[in-house]
């Protein structure tokens, strides 16, 4: 019986180090794009480099407009 529990430590040890490691090299799931976030924010980089986009500063300018307007 000794010997059982002794060799069942022994591979929850091993099991523990697995799952440290595995805990230790996932990649979170936030930092992987889908095929469409990618095709996205290639998108969004074109219309920048265009000059298609609005700063921040101006988008918060406007909202503050048209909520003064209602």
């Amino acid at each position: 019986m000794e010997h059982e529990n002794q060799e069942i430590l022994r591979r929850l040890d091993k099991i523990q180090i697995d799952i440290n490691f595995i805990k230790n090299n996932m990649i979170d799931a936030d930092y992987v794009l889908t095929d469409e976030e990618r095709n996205e924010l290639e998108e969004a980089r074109k219309e920048y480099e265009r000059g298609e986009t609005t700063s921040l500063e101006d988008f918060e300018k406007e909202m503050e407009l048209i909520h003064k307007h209602k």
